[in-house]
């Protein structure tokens, strides 16, 4: 009886780990699947030299950096790093205001976060 008290803290304290874990992934993919989209949009109609669209590129690089330590708890590194790539490169292309390169790379972005998004959440098709 002694040993089933530890083995079933244990059990509850992985399981309370598991389950933050998926809701906190499935919190940051879904604001940044939100900010990419809209970053997206707002390129197809606006111009890179927009201040606007440029603090939320920015906001976004900022939020990605905070964040991804935490993810890599349960996401491979590897994984992510597209993700990070072209969110740099966005990043560069308001620096060096280049509209084509801007919504290429927003677009590769959003596609990249979409994927990883899919492939790391809690679905049918990832359990089995």
């Amino acid at each position: 009886m002694k040993i089933w008290i530890p083995m079933l803290i244990l059990f509850v304290a992985s399981l309370t780990l598991i389950v933050w874990d998926g809701i906190h992934n499935d919190n940051v993919f879904e604001y940044l699947e939100k900010e990419s989209e809209h970053i997206y949009s707002s390129l197809l109609t606006d111009d890179i030299s927009n201040e606007n669209i440029q603090n939320k590129i920015h906001n976004l690089s900022n939020y990605w950096t905070k964040e991804m330590d935490m993810l890599s708890i349960s996401i491979s590194r590897k994984d992510m790093q597209s993700i990070s790539d072209y969110l740099q490169y966005l990043y560069a292309s308001t620096i060096n205001n280049n509209q084509e390169d801007a919504i290429t790379y927003s677009r590769l972005l959003l596609y990249n976060v979409q994927g990883v998004r899919e492939s790391s959440g809690i679905s049918g098709l990832n359990i089995l």
